[in-house]
């Protein structure tokens, strides 16, 4: 197997982790915050649309960087470890993490399709609603606002749950031994 090719989709694989990870690190633990500082509501609503459409935009870029790279790297790491095709995948731990993470990594899509496709524009319509000076039910405010950090936050954490994941079986000397 060619090393420097792997090694190209190891990298792209790491960077897409990077600009996946990255936005989301910054919208629940900087943006949140500190927007809540921006005293005028129109434009707090405008930059937060803004913001959190272009690190949308870079966190999908990163996930589908993750999928395309991941899905070569699974696909030849028996080559690249030199491992025996008749080797049976959950017999090594490679294969039972490897198991473990992409159901993990399924749950935490679910999770971010959700804040994604529904907590997170319900909360920006309620915000610019009230941007707009119509009334809003502010307990349903307070809910949809909580809803979407929890959701971001449960996102976050199986995000990094995935990152060690991928260290451990990414670590060949542990993760090529038999379980």
């Amino acid at each position: 197997m060619d090393t420097f090719l792997h090694m190209t989709f190891l990298w792209l694989h790491i960077l897409g982790i990077a600009l996946w990870v990255g936005p989301q690190v910054f919208l629940a633990v900087v943006w949140g915050p500190a927007s809540r500082q921006i005293a005028d509501l129109p434009t707090r609503v405008a930059a937060m649309r803004t913001i959190t459409r272009r690190f949308g935009y870079l966190g999908g870029f990163g996930l589908a960087l993750v999928i395309v790279a991941g899905t070569y790297l699974v696909f030849t790491w028996r080559d690249y470890y030199a491992i025996p095709s008749d080797a049976e995948f959950t017999s090594l731990r490679f294969g039972v993490w490897f198991i473990i993470k992409m159901n993990v990594l399924l749950v935490m899509l679910a999770v971010v399709a959700l804040h994604t496709f529904w907590a997170g524009p319900k909360q920006l319509r309620l915000y610019e609603a009230k941007a707009r000076g119509e009334a809003v039910d502010e307990g349903a405010l307070r809910r949809a606002r909580m809803v979407s950090m929890v959701l971001s936050v449960l996102g976050l954490l199986l995000t990094l749950a995935i990152m060690v994941m991928g260290v451990m079986i990414g670590t060949s000397g542990w993760s090529l031994q038999e379980v």
